[in-house]
């Protein structure tokens, strides 16, 4: 009876040892369900520096990092994440650490860093295979760099990993037409209003010729009528300013016009690829 007695009190112990080491754990866990995400923070930091336990410190670090993603600090998730890989976690801590840190930095608009860390993982972890969700990352990034050639190899890649139809679910055979930006100044530097026409802008294009035609009608007439100052002080200020202008303005159009096509095709290519990897 002593014995029995005496082995319960020691896994009671045991238990009530256990249960005060992941207290802090769960009380950071209870401020996330509760949406003190800031609260939070603190207590998984409290975690990392007081914990000498490399489980406990791994499920703060991605405690934190949710948190910091949960608040929209992107940025910050992935500069604190970049800090705890360079911990002594094992491997198979540290391959989720450089997940959520690069999902983070796909979620900071951070694409070139993005692919930077996607094309080291292999290397890093050779024993754990890609992933479709971090495949899907590495299209969706080069997507928002315009790399559309590498982005549909990568796609016909995660559609063969997941099975799905490559062809004919395929969003990259047919890619958007981004206009010259060079083109539309060109044009607007010999012909006014001609870049606006090129970037769509028949209603700009239309009052950019009309703005410098004023100009210039009033330079030459002021000139035949003596009035030397007026035409080359309004009238030709008045044509080179609208000009100029007319030639930066041409470039704009075509750089606002380049976004906004590129960015439907990205979202419709995004919705798509989410699709085939739910």
């Amino acid at each position: 009876m002593t014995t029995k007695f005496y082995l319960i009190c020691i896994f009671l112990c045991g238990i009530c040892s256990i249960a005060k080491a992941q207290l802090p754990l769960f009380t950071a866990d209870s401020l996330v369900a509760s949406g003190q995400f800031l609260a939070a923070r603190v207590a998984y930091e409290r975690i990392l520096f007081t914990s000498g336990e490399s489980t406990m410190r791994f499920s703060a670090a991605i405690g934190k990092a949710r948190c910091l993603k949960q608040q929209g600090l992107y940025a910050s998730a992935v500069t604190f994440l970049n800090s705890q890989i360079q911990t002594d976690y094992a491997d198979s801590l540290l391959y989720p650490l450089r997940q959520e840190q690069i999902l983070c930095a796909y979620l900071a608009g951070q694409f070139e860093n993005t692919l930077s860390l996607l094309e080291r993982l292999p290397y890093l972890h050779p024993n754990f295979p890609a992933t479709p969700l971090l495949m899907a990352i590495r299209v969706l990034s080069l997507n928002e760099l315009q790399r559309w050639p590498e982005a549909a190899v990568a796609y016909c890649e995660l559609a063969v990993h997941v099975q799905a139809d490559s062809v004919n679910l395929n969003p990259y055979k047919q890619l958007p037409q981004l206009k010259s930006e060079k083109k539309a100044q060109w044009l607007s530097t010999f012909i006014p209003g001609a870049g606006q026409l090129y970037a769509g802008k028949p209603g700009e294009a239309a009052l950019s010729v009309l703005v410098q035609s004023a100009g210039l009608y009033f330079g030459i007439l002021s000139y035949l009528q003596g009035y030397y100052l007026s035409a080359w002080g309004i009238g030709a200020g008045l044509f080179g300013s609208f000009h100029a202008g007319g030639v930066r303005r041409a470039e704009v159009l075509v750089q606002e016009l380049n976004h906004k096509r590129a960015a439907m095709f990205n979202a419709q290519a995004r919705q798509q690829i989410l699709e085939i990897i739910k």
